[in-house]
């Protein structure tokens, strides 16, 4: 039969309280310590990813802000490009009117020189057909008919050369 004894209880807690501080220093306190160990190493790494997160926030904030210096620097070197295209193609059409304006004048002046030398020319002709005319008019007698032949003769001749 079963007999609860005094003395029997009291060994069975004594050896449960001994029990429970051998597994208590030797067991829980190593999980304990194991554990606290993998919080540790967990928050540390929580810490370097929160700390490399800024670093990348502030690597992308210094990036976008080098771009928009980059793309105000485009700009400003876009306008100064243009600027200098502006200033060259004025200065290249101002070349050009000065230029077609002497080609003028020169060939207004080869012109008029031209121009000169042809009517000496006329006129030299003209002076032969008269001095020809006034000495046929000389060595013939004279009547309206041979006047009036002679003058139609000097106007054909005249047509002809110049023509």
């Amino acid at each position: 039969m079963l007999t609860i004894s005094l003395f029997n209880i009291l060994f069975t807690v004594i050896n449960l309280l001994i029990l429970l501080f051998f597994v208590k220093k030797f067991l829980f306190d190593k999980i304990d310590a194991i554990i606290q160990k993998r919080q540790q190493e967990v928050d540390e790494a929580t810490e370097a990813a929160d700390k490399a997160m800024m670093e990348a926030k502030a690597a992308q904030k210094e990036y976008e802000k080098k771009i928009e210096l980059a793309d105000e620097e485009k700009e400003q070197i876009l306008a100064d490009i243009k600027k200098l295209g502006y200033e060259e193609y004025d200065k290249i059409v101002m070349d050009a009117r000065k230029t077609g304006d002497r080609i003028i004048k020169e060939a207004k002046a080869s012109a008029r020189a031209e121009a000169e030398k042809e009517r000496e020319i006329h006129a030299d002709e003209l002076k032969d057909m008269v001095i020809d005319a006034a000495a046929k008019i000389a060595a013939t007698k004279h009547s309206s008919e041979d006047d009036s032949m002679l003058y139609d003769k000097f106007i054909n001749e005249a047509r002809a050369n110049n023509g």
